[in-house]
């Protein structure tokens, strides 16, 4: 009988064992999983931070380029640079528009005197 009951507790120690080794494999697997998760998220993160960085250094472009563009104290020939860089930026909107009609009106301006 003792026998019997050392066997069955040998058979149960070795079923924990085993149970305990399974367990102890699944779980340095989700941790690397999960690693490899926080990893991915922190790049994600990283490109994210430099997309945003890139758009703030060309929007702040664009204005540096706006603003010599309105400048009207600046003859327009210097300001030709400015607004060149500014249209191959792809640049548009107000300092497109009124380029252009200041241009016009120089235009006009030329042609009456």
């Amino acid at each position: 009988m003792e026998n019997i009951l050392g066997i069955i507790g040998t058979i149960i120690g070795a079923l924990g064992l085993v149970l305990a080794a399974f367990v102890a494999v699944r779980q340095t697997q989700v941790e690397e999983r999960n690693a490899q998760e926080r990893a991915e998220e922190k790049e994600l993160h990283a490109q994210e931070l430099e997309m945003q960085k890139q758009e703030k250094t060309r929007s702040d472009r664009l204005m540096f380029l706006a603003d010599r563009i309105f400048d009207s104290s600046i003859p327009r020939e210097l300001r030709q640079p400015f607004y060149e860089e500014y249209i191959s930026m792809k640049g548009n909107g107000t300092a497109v528009r009124f380029w252009l009609l200041e241009g016009e009106r120089e235009k006009k301006a030329q042609q009456s005197a």
